[in-house]
């Protein structure tokens, strides 16, 4: 009963800050007013990175894999360097709202409209995976229904990003982000004393999950090719990374927001996956991603438990509020308002009902989910493969002279490409490429080829359409 006492002042805080910002103008809503400081934009990133993917996810991935299950959240950090050094400044000097904004500024809003949808499909399934998590935890610590974790959660996801948009999620970021840090060291220390108090406490983790930076189940393919082209790239033009930096005041607030984030989410994502590896040890033979909630449930006294449910709520709150509100206002900037022609003040309005129509496909799909990092590996991909390269291609110079016909068959194709790699297990792909064409995908793109290959056939495209405008351009009578 202290438990659901201390979880609910919790959920009745967070309500009250997004009740408090449902007024805000529409600039506030998508991009809270452009005005925060690089703390507040650095804080923001960290929060959204560490959601489900780096609390019950990492944490399973270091309990099936080892310390290489940190390579999850470490290729992220990695991605948020060059994504810092060469693109944070100049996305937030676009001045634009959202990420698609980008490409419908360099080959209309076609394409933007293209990678819109590209990306909304794609984030139900990000949005569905912090839904699932936050019911997990909830199950396992405090033995709700998994059912009624999940309406709840969902619920509470779903009215705040809806009352508060950007600006109450900046205004809450960096203490949800202290929060979640109290919690893990809180929960390493108990886990570690747990363990430590066990009958041979080294022998009880098997040595193989202390390798790095490989292991035997994850080698130098994962690291070097699937985890940096499937993983990474989210991170270095993904649509949530754009949200948290077109809020920064100007372009240097938002580099060293970015550079300052890599360099927190480093040892937190070890910190995570050694914790892993020690609830292996000390609870063997339980399901990974519920590890930590069970661990809980049994180690912490009543008071303690709910605080620690909140901190690790903390980072699944804001993870959640940004990937649904990302997706929200993208379906609305860049798909409904374009084919309406709506003005601003409707778009926003319709952010508000996207909120509720996201959130509640995402429930709808969070009862489907088969684990936390495989739901997140499906939308990464869908967005990868239709998304990041064309994006990529719009901010360099000139765009690369590439024209809109070739960016939207990039998007549509790759996207196309993903979902047929991801639906059914992958079965339609392997039946578009034959038994010899999916023969050929093996050997050339490794065990992933159905994750890899939407990329190369984005590339494919992207490259000739580059070559053929520059040719075109070549061939054009000088004035």
């Amino acid at each position: 009963m202290l438990d659901l006492a201390v979880v609910g002042a919790y959920v009745a805080l967070m309500l009250a800050v997004g009740w408090r910002s449902r007024r805000d103008s529409p600039e506030a809503y998508w991009v809270a007013e452009r005005r925060s400081s690089w703390g507040a934009v650095a804080a923001s990133l960290v929060a959204t990175i560490f959601g489900a993917s780096s609390t019950l996810g990492l944490i399973g991935l270091g309990y099936s894999q080892g310390l290489v299950g940190a390579w999850w959240s470490l290729t992220g950090a990695v991605a948020l360097v060059p994504f810092g050094l060469f693109l944070a400044a100049r996305i937030r000097d676009r001045g634009v709202y959202t990420l698609p904004d980008i490409l419908a500024g360099a080959f209309g809003r076609e394409v933007a409209l293209a990678g819109a949808v590209c990306i909304g499909v794609a984030w139900c399934g990000v949005v569905a995976a912090q839904m699932v998590a936050a019911a997990r935890l909830l199950e396992g610590t405090l033995a709700w229904p998994f059912g009624v974790a999940l309406l709840a959660v969902s619920a509470v996801f779903i009215l705040y990003t809806l009352w508060g948009g950007q600006i109450s999620v900046l205004r809450t970021d960096a203490w949800q982000l202290a929060l979640f840090a109290g919690a893990l060291l809180v929960s390493f220390g108990l886990v570690l004393r747990a363990l430590l108090a066990q009958e041979d406490p080294g022998g009880r983790v098997p040595s193989h999950l202390w390798d790095f930076p490989v292991s035997r189940g994850f080698g130098w393919y994962q690291l070097l090719v699937f985890y940096p082209l499937v993983v990474g790239l989210p991170y270095l033009v993904g649509p949530d990374m754009a949200s948290r930096v077109l809020c920064a005041r100007d372009g240097p607030t938002a580099r060293k927001a970015a550079l300052v984030a890599a360099a927190l989410v480093a040892p937190v994502a070890l910190l995570l996956a050694v914790l892993g590896v020690l609830l292996h040890g000390l609870l063997p033979g339980v399901t990974p991603e519920g590890a930590l909630p069970l661990a809980l449930k049994d180690l912490a006294p009543p008071g303690l438990r709910g605080l620690l449910v909140v901190g690790l709520l903390a980072a699944l709150m804001s993870s959640a509020d940004t990937t649904l509100m990302s997706a929200s206002s993208i379906l609305s900037l860049n798909v409904l308002a374009p084919l309406a022609r709506w003005p601003r003040e409707r778009a926003h309005v319709w952010t508000r009902r996207l909120v509720l129509a996201v959130g509640a496909t995402a429930w709808a799909l969070a009862a489907f989910q088969k684990g936390i990092i495989a739901s997140l590996l499906l939308a990464y991909s869908v967005f990868v493969g239709g998304v990041v390269l064309p994006t990529l291609v719009a901010l360099a110079p000139g765009g690369l002279g590439l024209g809109a016909r070739a960016a939207f068959a990039a998007v549509v194709l790759g996207g196309g490409t993903a979902l047929a790699g991801v639906v059914g297990g992958g079965e339609g792909l392997d039946a578009l490429l034959g038994p010899e064409g999916t023969g050929w995908a093996l050997r050339l793109l490794g065990p992933e080829y159905r994750r890899i290959l939407p990329l190369v056939v984005s590339g494919v495209v992207l490259g000739g359409g580059v070559v053929w405008g520059r040719r075109r351009a070549g061939d054009r009578p000088s004035p």
